[in-house]
Parts: C-alpha cells; sequence; structure tokens
C-alpha cells in the first residue's frame, strides 16, 4: 500500500501549520494500522535489505521457502525444505537425526558433554577443501590446555573410514566394540581373502585372550599371555586349525627344530649345533657322565590343569608321559638343566641329556670289546 497524506507543497508555496501537522497525522496512521514490513506483523521485502546491525526474529523466518527456512515453532532448520522434520537440518532431503552415545573417549565413559547430543549425520559424501580442526587438549602454543577435561574432544565415528593417502595421528588410537573383539584391516579386499590384526577375549584353540595375526582370512600367529591374568608370561603361537593340518605352523629347516631362546634375547630361532658358533669345547669324561646318569630320575607324570589348559590338553583325559623333573636334573647335572628369571629350575636340555647317554654307551661299548 502506498503512503498518501491530504495535502501537498511545492517548491515557492508556503507551509501551512495546521497542513503540515495534518500530513504528520496521515504518516501516524499509517504507521499504526497498515500492515507491512514496518510493523513486524509481516509484509514482504522485493528488493535487497541492507542492515548494519543484527536482526532479531521472534516467529518464522522463510527465505525463497524451499532454500532455507527456520521453523520457531518446533524449533528446526530446513535447508532446501519448506517443512523441516528434524534437527540439525535437512538437506536435500537426505536423513538426518538426532545421535546420542557413550564412550570412553580417552576418560572413564560418560556421556562427553550436552553439545554431543546432536550431531550432523548425512547420508553420502561431504566434501572439504581443507583441514577438518576439532577440540584437542592441546593450546595453540603446543601446551596443555587446564580446562581440557578427558573425553570431550573431537570425535568421528563411522562404520568404515576409507584413507586414500596417509593418517597423521601423534596421539593414541583407541578401538572400542561391543562386540569380544576389535579389529585393524589392511589391503583392498572386503569380505573374503581379508587380512587384519585383532583383539579377541578368547583366541582360537588356546581360548586365551590376547592379539592374532590374520591373512586371508586364515589365523597365523597369536600373542597372548599365559596362564592367569597378571602373570606377565606370553604364549606365543604359530597357530594351526589342528595337529595334522598341513597349513600353519612355525618354519623350519630340514632335521632341525624351530624353538624361542627363554634366555637372552628371547627369540624365535632354529637350534644349531655347528662348531662356527661354540668356543672351548672339550670331552666329557667318562665317570662325570656315569655319575650324572646314575643320579638321574626317570618318571611318568600328568600335567597340572592349569598347564593343560593353557597347552590345549584335556586335563581329565591326558596321557601320562615319560620324562624328568627339572629340580632333580638339577641336582644331578646342573648343567643340563635351564633356569628362570628366579634362578629355579625350569626345563633340562635334551641334547645334553642325550650327550650323556652317548658317552655311557661307548663306554659300555669300550668294555664289551675287551672281554671279547
Amino acid at each position: 500500500m502506498t503512503l498518501s497524506v491530504t495535502n501537498t507543497f511545492s517548491a515557492g508555496t508556503s507551509i501551512v501549520a495546521s497542513q503540515m501537522n495534518a500530513n504528520f497525522n496521515d504518516i501516524e496512521a499509517y504507521i499504526n494500522t497498515t500492515p507491512g514490513v514496518i510493523t513486524g506483523t509481516g509484509g514482504t521485502v522485493t528488493g535487497i535489505l541492507n542492515m548494519t546491525g543484527g536482526i532479531t526474529v521472534s516467529g518464522d523466518a522463510t527465505f525463497d521457502t524451499t532454500t532455507f527456512k527456520v521453523d520457531a515453532v518446533n524449533n528446526r532448520v530446513g535447508v532446501f525444505t519448506a517443512t523441516p522434520n528434524t534437527f540439525p537440518p535437512l538437506y536435500n532431503g537426505l536423513a538426518t537425526s538426532p545421535y546420542t552415545t557413550e564412550s570412553g573417549g580417552g576418560g572413564a565413559g560418560g556421556d562427553r558433554s550436552t553439545r554431543a547430543n546432536y550431531r550432523l549425520v548425512v547420508n553420502g559424501s561431504v566434501y572439504v577443501d581443507g583441514d577438518i580442526i576439532g577440540h584437542t587438549n592441546r593450546l595453540a602454543n603446543g601446551t596443555v590446555d587446564p580446562n581440557y577435561v578427558a573425553g570431550s574432544g573431537t570425535r568421528i565415528n563411522t562404520q568404515w573410514l576409507n584413507v586414500r593417502e596417509n593418517v597423521d595421528i601423534s596421539g593414541d588410537i583407541r578401538i572400542q566394540t561391543s562386540y569380544d573383539y576389535a579389529r585393524i584391516y589392511f589391503g583392498n579386499d572386503y569380505s573374503t581373502n581379508q587380512d587384519w590384526i585383532e583383539w579377541k577375549d578368547t583366541l582360537t584353540g588356546s581360548n586365551l585372550p590376547g592379539f592374532q595375526f590374520v591373512h586371508n582370512d586364515n589365523v597365523h600367529l597369536q600373542i597372548s599371555e599365559s596362564g592367569a591374568a597378571g602373570s606377565e608370561k606370553l604364549d606365543l603361537r604359530a597357530y594351526k586349525a589342528s595337529s595334522g593340518a598341513s597349513q600353519g605352523g612355525w618354519p623350519t629347516l630340514s632335521g632341525t627344530t624351530a624353538v624361542i631362546t627363554t634366555t637372552g634375547t628371547e627369540q624365535l630361532g632354529i637350534s644349531s649345533s655347528s662348531i662356527r658358533f661354540k668356543e672351548d669345547v672339550e670331552d666329557l669324561q667318562v665317570d662325570a657322565a656315569w655319575s650324572k646318569i646314575n643320579a638321574l630320575r626317570p618318571r611318568t607324570f600328568n600335567w597340572n590343569e592349569q598347564v593343560a589348559t593353557s597347552s590345549g590338553l584335556d586335563y581329565e583325559s591326558q596321557i601320562p608321559e615319560l620324562g624328568f623333573i627339572a629340580e632333580e636334573v638339577a641336582e644331578a647335572a646342573p648343567e643340563a638343566t635351564l633356569y628362570d628369571f628366579d634362578g629355579d629350575p625350569i626345563v633340562y636340555r635334551e641334547k645334553s641329556m642325550l650327550s650323556l647317554l652317548v658317552k655311557a654307551v661307548q663306554d659300555l661299548n669300550t668294555r664289551m670289546e675287551g672281554l671279547e
């Protein structure tokens, strides 16, 4: 509606006070009674509206109806829709929803903060030509923020995260899952022939908690804690589906056995008898060999329940074994015994025992030749 006044004036004419007052009354009536932008109850701006300050809207705000919509009644915002029905915004009709979760996030658990109750969920791609910088425990100068609360930093919650090149991480990687395992996959194989490293509460075969390395969906190496929790002893296995399986096991050379040393470097290797690796070589004396052999006590025994369980044996139905007791061997032949970190006998050296037997057999043979 166009504003009109009772009296008009032109250049060179006198202005009558009563006529000017009448015009002021017309303007006041227009402002107070005529719907329009100035009344704040409606109206339309058809051109560009320039504002040097802020704008406060107590009702809805609509921009081209399908471009941007603010729904003041339901506290919703719509992008490319005039009927937003969720918060955060709908983008081009794609699904978005409130997202609430519990997470440790580096702390002791619990909801991170109220601002974590709502997240933008886009059923599609998000392109960022630059950096994504989130809240961390570091200030701009690199020092630790004293007001930072563990678990209040930025997270990426995703089922799949595909990174084309490098991921540089200066802190920790925390993997949390509701399952009894957590995996990190490698390579470009999906569904079948996959490669991954896995933490599992009950490893296949040993039922111990630990890590296993999988190649082409086949378990190869298992690392776990042997025995009760807190024992700090390593259980290392080259996994085989069964004792007779052709796949798996430790690599060996023909005629040799793979061993793990229990002293020094404690590494996996192959037992060798080459002179290239030996010093101070002397012949074993006959009397010493007989003395040690006569002091030995061959035994039959069963493994206790702890060892049987961690070794994959059936404790109740195990077959008695033949052998020696390390502590008794240590008394008879200390040099044929290996000791643990506390200095207690842990196992006897089978090759050392064999050398004693060979020396005794040689002596018997010499004596028999003397009787002929």
